[in-house]
């Protein structure tokens, strides 16, 4: 279980893991001067994992790259102080990060007396009672003279056995959150795995630095290990990689993850007293990442698009904090739903459709709501990568060139005549050449033309039909316009596909056009 702390500067955080622990998690030189918490901190004991956050406004940035991907909270009151201001900015960040699970510490109680402990404590669960972390048990405790700190070590074992594992499905990622060098080993990077599980000898790749690296050791929740997996803290000796080449922010991914986004759509929550206005510049907090952007507002419900100016890694079901230009508040938080934004049309009917849909936690419902909500089918492949699947669910669905349509859609579609739909056009610079190699480009659109694709390989037999999407405009025309290439090599490959499309009542004579955008009857992947 990882536990991360949370409260107000100088409230005993770092005391507090010391006495659970044993470890002094203040490592830094600066911190030893100043006697104050800065960067992160870590601690183990058996199976629990901590991570020991600073509390000063100063650093809530590096907060914030620590608690993503935590099981448990540590929430630490001071008994003389009772809360502050950080104390309250830290309860809402967890919060907007959906942090259900904690445990308050009432720290220095031997500061005070009985009066002043239940004063505080009464102050606590008022100020809990909002959050999702309303209940929680308050332990009062003094780590100067260990007074309550057995009793907090044993509540923190019996959640510990209480925490399932979490499912490896899905890709690896590992949010960085460190990343030094040892002597004789090389690039060490830690972070808390998200999902997946990765073992020593695996290939794996840093996401925004775009390298590759041979895992070459695993440390998990600080034992050596042969694997690592969604839920520990891990930390992973890369070989290929030079010292410079990650930092605070990066992913060490494996799989089809997707890449890196410069903008993504979510559902945000503003916890600010002033509404957020459109175009709001902000710091977005995601994993372990802090980047510069700008909010879009998409409509007055809470949807948005988050456009940044350098990119991170993000899927659905990500939470992210955004905070105030400067750095100095929390404006608030939410949760990624679509890392494939369209560039135009945002904030279309059709497109905030979707985006409610994409919002749906059950991924079988999800695609199921999809494939019926789009005639025109849905990118698959986007679909998997979205939400982190390695394998679509099972539901009723018929598929055509990587786009999936409901049983009812792809009917429709069948009796609209598709091979009426085909076209001829030479897409190489040179027709006569292509011609002479025997070598014809068919063109037709994703929806219709993908799917008669199999009609072009049964006219061409034995040739070879290689198909990929080459580009889309939805913005022409009621359906849009799509182009799909499928590259037909025999020695008389064209005169038996034009006789196919004869057939279909085609006129041919479109074979040697150059290389153009043909207007199509299809229309876009899903909305785009």
């Amino acid at each position: 279980m990882i536990v991360a702390t949370a409260g107000h500067v100088d409230h005993g955080k770092t005391s507090l893991v010391r006495a659970l622990t044993g470890v002094d998690t203040d490592r830094l030189p600066e911190e030893k001067k100043r006697g104050m918490t800065i960067d992160l901190g870590f601690a183990y004991a058996g199976p629990l994992g901590f991570v020991d956050v600073p509390g000063h406004e100063r650093f809530v940035h590096n907060m914030l790259a620590g608690v993503g991907g935590v099981d448990f909270v540590l929430f630490v009151v001071a008994a003389d102080d009772g809360p502050m201001p950080q104390t309250r900015e830290h309860l809402a960040i967890l919060d907007l990060l959906g942090v259900a699970r904690g445990a308050v510490a009432l720290t220095k109680i031997d500061r005070v007396g009985p009066e002043r402990v239940a004063e505080v404590r009464t102050q606590i669960d008022a100020l809990l009672a909002p959050t999702l972390l309303a209940g929680m048990p308050v332990f009062p405790v003094s780590s100067i003279t260990s007074h309550g700190i057995d009793v907090l070590k044993l509540h923190l074992t019996q959640q510990q056995t209480k925490t399932a594992l979490r499912s490896t499905e899905g890709h690896f990622r590992l949010s960085v959150d460190r990343a030094f060098t040892i002597a004789g080993a090389g690039l060490v990077v830690t972070g808390t795995a998200l999902s997946g599980e990765v073992a020593v000898g695996d290939e794996a790749r840093a996401l925004i630095a775009g390298k590759t690296a041979r895992v070459r050791g695993i440390h998990a929740q600080n034992a050596p290990a042969q694997r690592g997996r969604a839920g520990e803290r891990l930390a992973l000796n890369l070989a290929g990689l030079d010292a410079g080449a990650l930092a605070r922010g990066d992913w060490i991914v494996r799989g089809e993850v997707p890449p890196p986004a410069w903008r993504f759509d979510a559902r945000l929550r503003v916890t600010d007293p002033k509404p957020l206005a459109h175009w709001t510049p902000v710091h977005v907090h995601l994993g372990a990442a802090d980047v510069l952007g700008r909010v879009a507002l998409l409509d007055n419900t809470g949807l948005v698009q988050i456009v940044l100016e350098r990119p991170i890694g993000a899927l659905r079901g990500d939470r992210f904090i955004v905070r105030d230009q400067s750095a100095r508040r929390t404006l608030g938080g939410g949760m990624v739903i679509d890392v494939f934004p369209p560039p135009r049309g945002r904030a279309r009917p059709e497109r905030l459709a979707w985006l409610r849909t994409m919002e749906t936690g059950n991924d079988r419902e999800a695609l199921e709501r999809l494939l019926r909500e789009n005639p025109l089918g849905i990118d698959l492949s986007r679909f998997l990568a979205n939400r982190n699947l390695k394998t679509l669910p099972e539901v009723p669905m018929r598929a055509a060139g990587g786009i999936g349509f409901s049983p009812e859609h792809w009917k429709a579609l069948r009796r609209a005549d598709v091979a009426d739909h085909l076209l001829l056009a030479d897409l190489l610079p040179h027709a006569h050449s292509a011609r002479e190699a025997g070598e014809v480009a068919v063109v037709g659109d994703v929806a219709v033309g993908v799917a008669d694709l199999d009609q072009v390989a049964e006219a061409t037999r034995p040739a070879a039909v290689d198909h990929r999407p080459v580009g889309h405009r939805p913005d022409r025309g009621p359906l849009g316009r799509c182009v799909v290439d499928a590259v037909v090599r025999a020695p008389d490959a064209q005169d038996r596909v034009q006789a196919r499309v004869r057939e279909g009542g085609r006129d041919p004579a479109v074979a040697h056009r150059g290389h153009q955008e043909v207007p199509l009857h299809g229309a876009p992947v899903g909305p785009v």
